[in-house]
């Protein structure tokens, strides 16, 4: 059965600001060029004398901005203060402000999440497009881990398959599906849980209409973690990179093996 694609929903997520608010451990000079990169934009720039205080304010805000000679005294050998604010916040957006960008930096930067190096000498536009960027991928993030909490509680079978085509993400219910346990999916290719002739006619009719950008629903052969075989309904879609998503339910064993 082909389904006409659905329009995006966009799922209703308030946040907390109607603003995001960026806080800069103040240095004169900083906070004036940030302040000015964000012209057109829909940001706050507030100020901290010292990094303790603006630790006070982590809930309240979207971003912090560290020059580095305030955190470590012009070095670049190491960033410690930023495994105590990770400790308070481990999924606030920071970017370090360097006056040189260098490998040292930018690996002591990298392990930590959120964590961005930006040279404080660069043009005022690649400082805002940065940090919006981070803030951005800050606020998909969350937002996917919302929507994929949504699908656990509908209770559906479900999984995602990104586009080197294994397993991504796989519901509790489809889990228990193809007699999974926690996080036995992940990384499984997709075809390891049909039988050889449901993978020919998966690859010849479902995925040829997704690539379309069509839904398909069809009927199939499944195969369990212990080797046993169920007839399944599958109900198929594509995402924007490529990704695939299934949903799978128990179909009737007196059907036919394909039907679509």
């Amino acid at each position: 059965m082909l389904v006409p694609p659905a329009a995006e929903i966009e799922p209703s997520v308030q946040r907390q600001r109607t603003q995001c608010t960026v806080l800069v451990v103040d240095q004169e000079r900083d906070c004036t060029h940030i302040e000015r990169a964000f012209d057109d934009e829909s940001v706050v720039v507030e100020t901290a004398p010292t990094l303790a205080v603006a630790r006070t304010s982590f809930d309240e805000i979207d971003c912090l901005v560290v020059p580095t000679a305030v955190a470590d005294g012009d070095s670049d050998e190491h960033v410690g203060w930023l495994e105590t604010v990770r400790t308070d916040t481990p999924e606030l957006p920071i970017v370090v402000l360097a006056d040189e960008v260098t490998p040292t930096l930018m690996r002591a930067i990298r392990a930590y999440e959120w964590t961005a190096v930006i040279d404080r000498n660069g043009p005022r536009t690649r400082l805002a497009a940065r940090i919006i960027d981070l803030l951005e991928r800050h606020r998909l993030t969350h937002l996917s881990r919302r929507s994929l909490a949504s699908v656990e509680l509908a209770g559906d079978a479900i999984a995602i398959v990104d586009p080197a085509e294994s397993i991504q993400f796989a519901s509790r219910s489809f889990r228990l599906q193809f007699g999974a346990d926690g996080d036995d999916l992940t990384g499984t290719p997709w075809r390891e849980l049909f039988t050889a002739d449901a993978v020919s006619y998966l690859e010849s009719a479902a995925l040829p209409t997704v690539a379309e950008g069509w839904r398909w629903t069809g009927t199939c052969t499944a195969r369990r973690r212990t080797g046993a075989t169920v007839p399944v309904r599958v109900r198929l879609g594509g995402l924007e990179d490529g990704s695939l998503v299934f949903v799978v339910s128990e179909a009737d064993a007196s059907g036919p093996e394909h039907d679509d």
